[in-house]
């Protein structure tokens, strides 16, 4: 009885004692983990503020993407018989949009978030739709710039 009494005493101690030092090394480990997070996140920040696109390189990706879609745009562009253009038309932090005016008459809208380059698209053919409608077609403008 005496043994069992000294074994669990003992095993007690070791536990209690095991239990508080793990805790002070998770608590160091934790502030640690919790500091390194933040830097990584200070710099992915960093990254996003330096490489947002800007209205003009989001243009220039957006004809680049139209061209790349459609190997008769540029010869339908040289021949100017038909007017087709591309512009910004609105911007700002969290979205820039960029209106492509078809040889179709159909205008194009390409909507890019700056900080990550995803677009999404919309379409309006005046005289035969009522309102611009969200298509299907998705793409990065970063994919373009090269």
């Amino acid at each position: 009885m005496k043994k069992k009494l000294l074994v669990m005493l003992i095993a007690a101690c070791v536990l209690a004692g095991c239990g508080s030092g793990n805790a002070s090394k998770e608590d160091d480990l934790g502030i640690e983990v919790q500091k390194i997070s933040s830097e990584a996140g200070s710099q992915e920040d960093a990254k996003k503020a330096v490489s947002a696109l800007t209205a003009e390189q989001a243009k220039a990706a957006i004809e680049k993407y139209c061209y790349a879609s459609n190997p008769d745009l540029q010869g339908i562009v040289d021949a100017g018989e038909y007017p087709v253009y591309w512009e910004v038309e609105s911007e700002n932090e969290n979205e820039i949009v960029i209106l492509y005016r078809s040889y179709t008459g159909a205008q194009v809208r390409y909507y890019v978030n700056p900080a990550t380059g995803e677009t999404y698209v919309t379409e309006f053919v005046p005289g035969v739709m009522e309102e611009e409608e969200k298509s299907a077609e998705t793409l990065n403008a970063r994919d373009y710039l090269k």
